[in-house]
């Protein structure tokens, strides 16, 4: 929900010590006290994206619009940004599970062992590429010339300028969670940061709407759109 993303960026975890449905008891503390900067923020991590079945990054489950947005929240926010490989230009490869194990018996049993979990999670167990197989591998390789045509070269040089606004404005470099603002509307799917003299308006709707900005003098506003 906006809610726990809200919460997320002013308090670290979302599971601070509330009661978690998944683990049945109440999970984690809080984030009292410490910086920003002693924190990841990201979008996506290898292990996410590894341990799905066929390998999916964000670019395969959102659209260019939606990687813009989440682009904006991980670079603006007070935490140390990290990108996975390729999420900067929305790389369309996937990042599959891959081994090279000498043992045949051992190599055998991860690949069967593989197809097992993801059967139980309704998945075709034929359908999981085999670690083991040079071709898993070579599929998850980076194609670098995509940086070159659209939509990855708007996406990539969407990334330089966050980075750049965050080198440039010191407000979005610093780790105070106590200055971070986030106002929120879940119904009209629509999120607003703000820090020190940027506003960053997130519009997660399929339709344009009204946003009700902060007027700051000398403000600088940060538009993603779906």
């Amino acid at each position: 929900s906006l809610a726990d993303l809200a919460k997320a960026f002013r308090n670290v975890f979302v599971y601070d010590g509330r009661y978690s449905a998944f683990r049945r008891r109440r999970h984690g503390r809080p984030s009292t006290g410490l910086s920003g900067h002693s924190f990841l923020g990201y979008l996506q991590t290898h292990d996410q994206i590894g341990n799905r079945a066929k390998g999916e990054r964000s670019s395969h489950l959102m659209s260019v619009a939606r990687l813009k947005i989440a682009a904006a929240l991980v670079l603006t926010g007070a935490f140390i940004p990290m990108l996975f490989q390729g999420e900067e230009w929305g790389a369309t490869s996937p990042f599959l599970y891959f081994t090279d194990h000498k043992d045949p018996e051992l190599a055998r049993n991860v690949t069967q062992g593989r197809r097992r979990e993801f059967a139980s999670f309704g998945w075709n167990p034929e359908e999981v590429p085999d670690p083991q197989a040079v071709e898993t591998f070579e599929r998850s390789k980076l194609n670098w010339t995509e940086r070159d045509k659209e939509p990855h070269t708007g996406l990539l040089a969407w990334h330089r300028r966050l980075i750049e606004l965050r080198r440039e404005i010191p407000a979005l470099s610093d780790g105070r969670l106590d200055r971070v603002g986030v106002n929120f509307d879940e119904q009209g799917k629509w999120l607003m940061m703000s820090r020190g003299p940027v506003v960053v308006a997130c519009n997660l709707n399929q339709m344009t709407q009204r946003v009700p900005v902060p007027a700051k003098p000398g403000s600088r506003l940060l538009m993603a759109s779906q």
